[in-house]
């Protein structure tokens, strides 16, 4: 399986939160963490997290999240840049896979260190790319408060459903594809 972006894995853990599940917050061991690394494809970072990781992971998810709930990009900025400079990250001109240029965040980096640097910085240079804001969003059917990147065409999407194992979405979503745009 190829690994699935970096966006992908903030909103993995930024998820561990959810509130139709008892309990709510599923971060009770880097286990559960480590188990959606590997189902997008991350098995090898998955295996560097220590039971060390989990109170440093419910931090970083909590400094995600306020990302995603932020109402503009002035009010996410200070948030990710304090979250790349205490991660010491120091993009690097890398490949993406398929031969373009890209940023790498965290090169180098294992475990807990890698995701500290790679998570804000898949924020950062997301929210750059959009100019703003607009993609990133917080489920609108209550009491669901998951997280998710709008990848649609035309950027309206209000529902996390089906893109996590949210039952209470799935009434609320009509199926769009979600085309991956550019």
């Amino acid at each position: 399986m190829e690994p699935m972006d970096d966006l992908e894995l903030a909103v993995e853990l930024i998820n561990t939160v959810y509130e139709l599940a008892d309990p709510p917050d599923r971060l009770t061991d880097v286990a559960f963490y480590q188990r959606g690394l590997i189902r997008l494809g991350e098995a090898e970072l998955a295996e560097q997290l220590t039971p060390q990781d989990l109170q440093p992971l419910r931090i970083l998810r909590d400094r995600l999240r306020a990302v995603f709930v932020s109402t503009s990009a002035s009010e996410a900025m200070p948030l990710l840049n304090a979250l790349l400079r205490e991660a010491n990250a120091v993009p690097q001109l890398g490949s993406d896979g398929q031969g373009r240029a890209a940023l790498e965040w965290g090169a180098g980096r294992y475990g807990y260190s890698a995701l500290a640097a790679r998570l804000p910085g898949a924020l950062t240079t997301f929210i750059a790319a959009q100019n703003g804001l607009r993609r990133l969003g917080v489920c609108a059917a209550d009491p669901c408060e998951c997280v998710f990147v709008d990848r649609t065409r035309p950027g309206n999407r209000r529902y996390c459903y089906p893109f996590t194992n949210c039952t209470n979405c799935g009434p609320r979503f009509t199926i769009v594809r979600d085309i991956p745009y550019d």
